[in-house]
């Protein structure tokens, strides 16, 4: 080898060991879509484009075993007779009961969510059915756009919602005791607003809310039963907020209260 040519090959060699070393492309897939994603698809298809929501869930809470006056008596009452609710917050128009949750803070909404039930007697006469017959998201800041959009997305898909809770007498397993049974059924078509970008996940979502509220609440429902039984002041109870989320969220968890316990639900139409 001439020596020219020997010296330009040692220049060559080491150039390419000053040279950084190229990493080696890595090689990519295309993205994978999500199973949620894809269940979403599948829905679309077979509801002509519409989320599609069915949840239901039923729970029973045993009552007071001394308890001198029946559940049957109890779970008709008249609906304005319940004591869960602020008597403030219950209007009478001639759809039915107009129960607002009073006004309610969250981000940059100030609002007042609003549901007229229609109080029905069941089918067996055991208890009684209440039927969502309006809900409505109520802006208190209707001048600031950005809630506007918002909750106008809430209310269109709100309007397509159907919502039945019926409470009837029962008795615990053993039969031993009277019992308060709870079912509610959530259904709905929903082709805009927000619970139709919601898709499939939203019968995910409100199963678990129902999970986690129901139990809590039938726990109120049996301390009012034993007050109204007794003849004693029906006053809810002042419990922190803390301690009611803290409740809740165990329901949520599949730690039910005392005395509570899920079951089977009945087919019916909502």
């Amino acid at each position: 080898m001439s020596r020219p040519v020997a010296a330009s090959t040692a220049v060559a060699a080491r150039a390419r060991l000053r040279a950084p070393r190229r990493r080696p492309r890595r090689r990519t897939s295309p993205p994978r879509a999500r199973s949620s994603d894809l269940a979403d698809i599948e829905r679309d298809a077979a509801n002509d484009g519409a989320a599609r929501l069915r949840v239901s869930r039923a729970f029973i809470a045993d009552l007071d075993a001394d308890a001198p006056r029946r559940a049957l008596e109890y779970v008709g009452l008249p609906a304005e007779e319940y004591n869960l609710i602020d008597p403030e917050n219950v209007t009478l128009d001639e759809d039915g009961f107009v129960v607002s949750a009073g006004r309610q803070r969250l981000l940059f909404l100030d609002v007042e969510p609003r549901g007229t039930v229609r109080v029905a007697a069941s089918a067996d006469g055991n208890g009684c059915v209440q039927t969502l017959v309006r809900a409505e998201i109520v802006n208190l800041k209707p001048d600031d756009a950005r809630s506007a959009k918002v909750i106008d997305s809430i209310n269109a898909s709100l309007k397509d919602l159907r919502l039945r809770n019926e409470v009837t007498a029962t008795t615990s397993d053993d039969g031993a005791r009277e019992a308060i049974k709870c079912q509610i059924d959530v259904a709905g078509d929903f082709r805009e607003g927000v619970f139709a970008r919601a898709g499939g996940r939203l019968n995910t979502v409100l199963g678990w809310s129902l999970g986690a509220v129901m139990p809590w609440f039938l726990t109120q429902l049996a301390a009012d039963y034993g007050r109204w039984s007794r003849n004693e002041p029906r006053v809810s109870e002042n419990a922190s907020l803390a301690n009611v989320a803290s409740k809740i969220i165990a329901g949520s968890r599949g730690k039910l209260p005392p005395g509570v316990r899920e079951c089977a639900c009945e087919d019916v139409d909502v």
